[in-house]
């Protein structure tokens, strides 16, 4: 019985202590204002790497966050702060997004070049005995209505 309930708390400990790490990681992106990118909305498809992108989604940057829509709608992962980096044709920028309940995250890496983005998902789910990653990839093309809507206030 005790080393039952020893094993138990090391279990959660251990665990305890990768979900920490995990976290200060990701919370290495925190919004330093207004990103490069805000005010850019995309309409495109998602879907698994290598297979029909055949998921419609709506990838937002807004207040030095990123966020897909359909992750967001369907399973609760929020708007995160972005880094992005200036490339000779665009950009490139990165967003780490942590499931509220869970430990699983999706790590986008993102091109933007004139009126097009494409990029990866990269989603984690960790478990005590196993973990599954499976990577997704996503072209939209820009949305124009958020730029009207912002330049007639």
């Amino acid at each position: 019985m005790a080393l039952a309930v020893a094993a138990t708390g090391l279990a959660a400990a251990f665990t305890s202590d990768r979900i920490g790490d995990r976290l200060a990681r990701i919370d290495r992106f925190q919004p330093e204002g207004p990103g490069p990118l805000d005010g850019m909305s995309f309409n495109g498809v998602l879907g698994p790497d290598g297979q029909p992108k055949d998921v419609e989604d709506t990838f937002v940057f807004a207040n030095g966050t990123f966020v897909s829509k359909e992750c967001e709608l369907r399973c609760d992962y929020p708007a995160r702060p972005y880094k992005a980096q200036k490339t000779d044709g665009g950009w490139r920028s990165e967003s780490i997004t942590r499931f509220p309940d869970k430990d699983a995250t999706i790590t986008w890496r993102e091109t933007v070049e004139s009126d097009r983005i494409e990029g990866t998902a990269t989603w984690k789910m960790r478990r005590w005995y196993w973990s599954i990653e499976r990577e997704f990839a996503f072209e939209a093309r820009l949305n124009s209505a958020p730029r009207l809507i912002a330049e007639d206030r």
